[in-house]
């Protein structure tokens, strides 16, 4: 994020410009409602006051979120709900001719790394908040993401989730992420920087 300025629904602006790592996860901490704006920003669902959002050396600030290839995981997860796990893990890539070839994979993968297995049959209110919040991440993964950014819910409703980046990116591709946490809690262990928006 270049000087990126993003405006909240009650005229406030909130300005962050930080490099992120390669591989490590990087942790912005802001207010709820800057998190949210902050995380539409950079997923292209909102458009910025000014400053750019650049992904692996290109610009992608004027570019819509399919185009991006970044995966994003809202608040709360934001699962269909007349889905169950494993079809809203496959939504995604079966849309995306270009990743079905390595959707056997990484499916495997990510129901093994994020805990899975027990709730794939399972509807969304038939799961945990974390297992929900496990299962967006999941399928925000399935479509092979260049980086993937996590609206991180509350923990005292969803569980520890510290450790779901770090799994994430040892996964083996790599993938760099990119967390924002609502009301200052506390980053997840092995995150690589923390930045506060104000």
């Amino acid at each position: 994020m270049r000087d990126l300025v993003v405006a909240l629904t009650d005229g406030v602006r909130v300005a962050v410009s930080f490099a992120a790592g390669e591989a490590d996860p990087t942790v912005v901490l802001a207010d709820a409602d800057a998190a949210t704006a902050l995380a539409r920003v950079v997923a292209g669902l909102a458009p910025p006051v000014s400053g750019e959002v650049w992904m692996e050396g290109r610009d992608v600030t004027a570019l819509p979120p399919g185009s991006r290839q970044i995966g994003y995981v809202p608040r709360g997860g934001a699962l269909l709900p007349h889905l169950t796990v494993r079809e809203n893990m496959e939504y995604l890539s079966s849309r995306r001719e270009a990743v079905r070839g390595v959707t056997r994979d990484a499916f495997a993968t990510l129901i093994y790394q994020l805990e899975l297995g027990p709730v794939l049959d399972h509807r969304p209110h038939e799961i945990t908040a974390q297992q929900r919040m496990r299962g967006a991440l999941a399928r925000a993964m399935m479509s092979i993401p260049e980086a993937v950014i996590l609206e991180r819910p509350d923990p005292a409703v969803c569980g520890p989730l510290d450790d779901l980046l770090v799994r994430i990116e040892s996964r083996g591709g790599l993938v760099p992420a990119m967390a924002v946490f609502a009301d200052r809690q506390a980053p997840p262990e092995g995150a690589r920087t923390v930045v506060e928006a104000s």
